[in-house]
């Protein structure tokens, strides 16, 4: 089992296993070969807690919510951006406005979908897993075994392979083409069923949960439609956060519902700059978890006006990164007078005296080396910045990094 200091790309299976031979706590990462989609997997002795990630991770919070809790009101639903999918749930059973075994129906069919996810993108291409034993969760919901799991995602992936359906992902949305046609071929009622549902915003899975179907019936049906070009299926983002919803601009909402969020309102805000969606998520656990405030960047040529409107205390900047490199950022920044003073720690792999003296000159503050260390991390921000008010006294006292 790695830990937050390496990674490995042996397969999904392999280390499910592994984590429930040695009664693993911690989280697991995984990132595709070109980190455009990303997972994490919660584990509590070996058992699974929860898991989030993938392409649409709010959407898939809303979906199963709608489908498993319908009594909830849209405003616990739109906590999530702020404190996250399972900290919601937890909330929302400890405010007796879900049952627990709802919430747990909310748990497992997550994990078979970000499973089912993992094994279908583990068929095309190369992941990287990561482990970190420091991020845990509440485990007060559910402990799911992690091997019952992985075959109850695994048999749903073959018999979707078995369909010819190897390469459609269920995240891919339905766009009706040609209604003339398909009108030709159906009944009126399942015509205007189809006119109404396949808009181009719901996914497979979305319309499978509307229209009351099971997942692959439904694909089958609609793909001699989707291949005789009447439909066609085309690839969608996740929901964006309703307009207005944050603690800045709901106080009243944040002091009901949004405890940690307050807490950290004061905090020192902490920017990290790096390609890999992965090291800025583990950056965020370590900081968040910490007591610290977190902005992620993943695009170098975006780095500036994020940095401007968010107005960081100190920036983590990866050094090798595509289009920007790191010491072509951090002599930008130095050229913004709010940011000349600004520590700037540089991440590198290439922890070498020709790096050290590049990045000294283009103005940065310290030299960390990859793969980083919790404990690393915040001796750098304790050496620049004030402790945060929230951060924990005793080792033990954890933060939820979602």
């Amino acid at each position: 089992m790695m830990t937050a200091n390496g990674s490995t790309t042996n397969s999904l299976s392999t280390h499910i296993e592994t984590c429930q031979q040695q009664q693993y706590t911690g989280s697991l990462h995984v990132e595709t070969a070109d980190k455009a989609q990303h997972w994490s997997l919660y584990f509590c002795l070996g058992r699974l807690v929860w898991a989030t990630g993938g392409l649409h991770n709010i959407k898939r919070w809303w979906r199963l919510m709608s489908q498993y809790c319908p009594q909830v009101p849209n405003i616990h639903k739109t906590d999530v951006w702020q404190i996250g999918e399972y900290q919601v749930l937890i909330a929302l059973v400890k405010k007796q406005k879900i049952k627990g075994d709802e919430a747990v129906r909310v748990i497992r069919n997550t994990v078979t979908e970000v499973l089912f996810d993992v094994l279908q993108q583990e068929k095309h291409t190369q992941l990287t897993f990561i482990s970190d034993k420091q991020d845990t969760l509440n485990a007060s919901l559910t402990l799911i075994n992690p091997q019952h799991a992985l075959r109850h995602a695994w048999q749903a992936w073959q018999d979707w392979c078995k369909a010819g359906l190897e390469n459609t992902s269920p995240n891919l949305a339905v766009l009706l083409k040609q209604p003339e046609q398909l009108q030709q071929h159906t009944s009126p009622p399942v015509y205007q069923t189809l006119v109404r549902v396949t808009d181009g915003q719901r996914t497979l899975r979305d319309l499978a949960v509307l229209m009351k179907q099971d997942l692959l019936l439904l694909t089958r049906l609609l793909m001699p439609y989707i291949r005789k070009g009447m439909m066609e299926l085309i690839k969608i983002g996740d929901l964006l956060p309703p307009a207005g919803v944050s603690v800045k601009n709901n106080p009243r909402l944040a002091a009901k519902v949004l405890p940690r969020a307050i807490e950290l309102k004061s905090a020192p805000l902490i920017a990290c700059i790096d390609d890999s969606p992965i090291m800025n998520q583990l950056m965020e656990h370590i900081l968040t978890r910490s007591g610290y405030r977190f902005v992620g960047i993943n695009d170098a040529v975006e780095a500036l006006p994020v940095l401007l409107e968010n107005q960081p205390d100190l920036i983590f900047l990866d050094l090798m990164m595509p289009i920007a490199n790191g010491y072509e950022v951090c002599s930008q920044i130095r050229r913004i007078s709010q940011f000349k003073n600004i520590p700037v720690v540089i991440l590198t792999g290439n922890d070498g005296i020709v790096d050290r003296v590049r990045a000294k000159i283009v103005g940065s503050s310290e030299f960390l080396s990859k793969p980083i260390k919790p404990e690393q991390v915040l001796a750098v921000l304790r050496k620049y910045l004030p402790l945060p008010a929230s951060q924990p006294n005793r080792p033990d006292n954890k933060r939820s990094p979602i």
